[in-house]
């Protein structure tokens, strides 16, 4: 179900009016969503729908699988693994399909005989994380997807919300998250970079970044502290420079950077 295109195909439109959902902020979909209505969550990527219910969630969607079928359903998504990793999602209410995200995680309370050991949470446009009243950058970026509006929103980010913007791919293991980063010469290679970095876990930078007060015109090269996992020697740290070049054509800012991809 999630097309595998690069921005601006030129069938982009088709496929944003068939597959992606509505962009609705959280404030317009709680009404819509009373404690213990039932509805249906389709991944966006694979397509596979599973039904679930609301329990709980003032700030996002509390919710458990409907069914022990639907948990392993859910599961089948995440590869057999429950997961925090964040996945676009559609949330098909009343027949309306609203753009939103998901992570698959078991963590709390559950009443459901569903063979799901708690509940997991659901983010819509603007909803915010329980604890910290704050949004969530990464369920954010999968709503954003969720809409067909990811595009939009990239061409408009500057180096270091690129920068940030790859970091997440590698951490959401997320293909096409880690494609609209990348300059030309290393999209072909998306796929092989993001199984590299899978086996190395590359974590979260150490820092933040060291901004200028003014961005160059073309290039910007940003040093980055990372954390990451190598198979013999455990834990490392690793200094490394992003390189990024604004493209001519489009004026965005894009990765281009050889080192980064051979971490050892």
């Amino acid at each position: 179900m999630q097309p595998s295109m690069l921005p601006h195909s030129p069938f982009a439109y088709i496929i944003r009016e068939h597959y992606y959902g509505e962009m609705l902020s959280w404030k317009d979909v709680r009404p819509l969503l009373p404690r213990k209505a039932k509805f249906q969550v389709i991944d966006l990527e694979t397509g596979i729908s599973f039904q679930v219910q609301k329990r709980a969630g003032n700030q996002h969607a509390d919710v458990q699988p409907l069914t022990r079928n639907d948990t392993q359903i859910m599961k089948e998504i995440y590869e057999d693994k429950w997961s925090w990793k964040r996945r676009a999602i559609l949330v098909n209410i009343d027949d309306r399909f609203i753009a939103a995200s998901m992570h698959g995680m078991p963590h709390g309370g559950g009443a459901l005989s569903n063979g799901f050991p708690g509940h997991f949470c659901i983010h819509f446009a603007g909803s915010m994380t329980h604890r910290t009243k704050n949004t969530d950058p990464t369920h954010q970026l999968m709503v954003l997807k969720a809409a067909g509006k990811l595009e939009e929103y990239r061409d408009q980010m500057d180096p270091y919300e690129v920068a940030d913007l790859f970091l997440t791919a590698i951490n959401q293991s997320d293909l096409y998250l880690l494609q609209i980063t990348l300059a030309q010469p290393y999209r072909e290679h998306a796929a092989t970079i993001l199984e590299r970095f899978n086996q190395i876990g590359v974590a979260a930078k150490d820092s933040p970044y060291k901004k200028i007060d003014q961005l160059p015109v073309i290039a910007l090269e940003l040093p980055v502290e990372l954390q990451y996992h190598d198979p013999r020697q455990g834990k490392k740290r690793k200094s490394v420079t992003l390189t990024l070049i604004r493209d001519g054509l489009t004026n965005r800012w894009e990765i281009y950077s050889k080192e980064f991809f051979d971490l050892k």
